[in-house]
């Protein structure tokens, strides 16, 4: 039987709301818990749009992630 993957956008869809704006240590506490939650894909920003991105993804690299990889890992 074929696996349903699930790819979340959160970090980089959810950061479009007017008003929403989610720091560094907000990205990785998000990221820990969608790890957590088993999603298999995390896209976390879109590299080099910002200031905070290229961080992001340095810092992510470091987290002890179980489940979850970046969509542009592979």
């Amino acid at each position: 039987m074929a696996r349903i993957q699930i790819y979340d956008t959160t970090l980089r869809d959810g950061s479009q709301g007017e008003g929403v704006n989610f720091s560094l240590e907000d990205k990785l506490a998000i990221t820990l818990k969608l790890d957590e939650f088993g999603f298999d894909y995390i896209e976390g920003a879109i590299p080099f749009r910002t200031r905070k991105t290229p961080e992001y993804f340095q810092r992510v690299a470091d987290l002890p992630l179980k489940h979850a990889k970046s969509p542009r890992s592979e």
